[in-house]
């Protein structure tokens, strides 16, 4: 992952929304699909459940994760948001540094504190979902079911991925002894949010530093065609 983010820095834009749907029901599928594309969202949940420790604590952080991210989802396309993408990539992926930091250092004694913060964490992912979102376009006509559908999807594919992780995870400690060592696990999300931070920070050429980007048509797998025309308007403007 981190030889890719280096590699490649389109990797550390994470996942775009791809293609369309006439129907608010093709949304469903749009964010299941974004959300299983989204190595992002997904680490950030895995480091939950490593940090959880058990099923039930699991459940309710995530469940506080899924209420943020749906909360920001939701406001930030109806209320059409411009938030820069840049700006909240960096953010989604210092939260990997985050989790990984709080592993390292133990299991916190206290949990309202870290719950808070995964909540905080899960509004900063939903205006990351709500960038993609918007940047494919959407009508006037219909929004908010498709934006409801389009969450229904990414809560989907949140799903479908936690069960993955649990399996996985558990046949990989079985045949991998060192992997049951989550000391390492933590160690790799502060490492992967740190670079891939890092390559987006230097690759938005100061793009990050725009916290609302204008009004305009967004384009572009990633949305990236979005950050640049936020200058171009300005300077259309001072003219």
């Amino acid at each position: 992952m981190i030889t890719a983010l280096v590699a490649a820095p389109g990797t550390a834009w994470a996942h775009g929304v791809s293609g369309t749907s006439d129907s608010a029901g093709g949304f469903v599928w749009l964010g299941t699909k974004h959300m299983l594309a989204g190595w992002d969202h997904l680490l950030f949940v895995g480091g939950i459940l490593l940090l959880a420790g058990e099923m039930r604590r699991a459940a309710k952080l995530i469940s506080l994760f899924a209420l943020g991210h749906s909360v920001t989802l939701f406001t930030a396309t109806v209320a059409d948001w411009h938030v820069n993408p840049v700006l909240v990539d960096i953010v989604v992926a210092l939260s990997l540094v985050f989790v990984g930091v709080v592993g390292l250092r133990g299991r916190p004694k206290e949990w309202a504190w870290f719950a808070a913060a995964v909540l905080a964490f899960g509004l900063a992912h939903g205006l990351g979902l709500s960038t993609r979102l918007q940047a494919i376009g959407l009508p006037s006509d219909g929004m908010i079911p498709r934006v409801l559908a389009f969450n229904i999807g990414v809560e989907i594919g949140q799903l479908v991925a936690v069960l993955g992780m649990f399996m996985l995870g558990d046949v990989l400690s079985h045949y991998i002894p060192p992997l049951r060592n989550p000391r390492l696990s933590h160690a790799a999300l502060v490492a992967a949010g740190a670079v891939a931070a890092a390559v987006l920070a230097v690759s938005s050429g100061g793009q990050a530093l725009r916290p609302v980007q204008a009004a305009a048509a967004c384009g572009g797998e990633h949305g990236q065609a979005c950050v640049a025309a936020a200058p171009a308007t300005a300077d259309t403007q001072a003219r």
